[in-house]
């Protein structure tokens, strides 16, 4: 059994580049490139995914993963042959647009690539109705597949995130990370507060906590709001910004800067981070710790496309000498977590 799973989707992905460069039939999804920032910073074979897989997505995908030492033992396999395309284009204010893609490709007087033909947005409805198959009920998961050490939950339909996460915490598994998907803007704080409860860690981007508080609430009040009848570690990510990290218990805000990085496109950044930030906080019991490992693992996702040049190119020295560049950017004031 893998000391980690990374739990969420496996796609092919099609995307624009903020600065206008296109790439097709890549090999991603959330529960891709979590497993692999998680990889980065483990051995092989300490890292695996919980997700499905339907009868069109490619059998040599899954291989590869299993190549780089990502575990492949909990891929549920369906018959379906669900839509598991993603389309995505960037822009340079760290928001995108997954809609439409016969107009981004348009303007950039590019044909749309035969692969993206038939594209729907996976909208609210569209999840709801196209990807029903792809939906894991916990209680039906393989209990070899939740991990002793670490259960980090990529963004994800609202039902299987519900499922999984109290399975997890049945089975024993010490420490649960939860990055929300599409349905944090759908549900109440409380309803949400009941998952919340269950996890170690809540790892949201700033803009999908807005859609629970809106506009005006300052980032250290919706921390605290996340964590007081939840769990005792909220990161807010704030894309080329970096991360913020408050402690309940201590009652402390800790500004992580972005990994310095030469980026190409910023796929899967959030998602590496969270599987680096979840093995790093179980190793070192830290979440300073672990979100300086998961900036340097979101590093060297966004220098290239797809998610596994990172794994076939980083070596140690690479990532310590990253990490120590990256804490020559903290402030005298991140390093004495002083509270705000």
């Amino acid at each position: 059994m893998p000391d980690f799973i990374c739990l969420g989707g496996l796609r092919t992905d099609y995307l624009i580049t903020a600065d206008g460069r296109a790439a097709s039939d890549l090999f991603g999804g959330n529960a891709t490139f979590a497993a692999v920032g998680a990889r980065l910073w483990s051995q092989p074979g300490q890292v695996g995914i919980l997700a499905k897989s339907g009868a069109g997505f490619p059998a040599e995908w899954l291989a590869q993963l299993e190549r780089h030492g990502i575990d492949t033992g909990c891929v549920i396999p369906i018959e379906e042959n669900v839509d598991q395309r993603t389309f995505f284009s960037h822009f340079a204010d760290d928001s995108r647009d997954e809609g439409n893609p016969e107009s981004h490709y348009r303007a950039l007087g590019l044909p749309l690539p035969d692969g993206l033909r038939g594209y729907n947005q996976p909208s609210a409805d569209a999840q709801e109705a196209s990807y029903r198959p792809l939906r894991i009920d916990g209680a039906a998961v393989a209990g070899d597949c939740w991990p002793r050490r670490a259960f980090h939950c990529s963004p994800i339909d609202w039902e299987t995130t519900r499922s999984c996460v109290a399975a997890a915490r049945g089975a024993g598994t010490r420490q649960i990370s939860l990055d929300p998907g599409l349905w944090i803007g759908q549900h109440s704080l409380a309803e949400i507060g009941e998952v919340l409860r269950l996890c170690h860690a809540f790892l949201p981007s700033e803009a999908e906590v807005r859609l629970l508080f809106g506009p005006e609430m300052s980032r250290q009040e919706m921390a605290r709001r996340l964590a007081a009848d939840g769990p005792p570690v909220v990161v807010l990510k704030l894309g080329a910004e970096g991360s913020l990290v408050y402690q309940r218990e201590s009652d402390t805000f800790t500004p992580i800067p972005a990994a310095p990085a030469r980026v190409l496109d910023v796929t899967g950044a959030g998602d590496a981070f969270c599987g680096a930030f979840a093995v790093g906080l179980s190793a070192t019991g830290d979440p300073i710790t672990a979100a300086r490992w998961g900036a340097v693992a979101a590093s060297f996702v966004i220098e290239d496309f797809g998610a596994f040049h990172a794994l076939e190119s980083v070596t140690d020295d690479e990532k310590n000498g990253r990490l120590r560049a990256l804490d020559e950017r903290m402030t005298p004031d991140s390093e004495r977590r002083t509270a705000t």
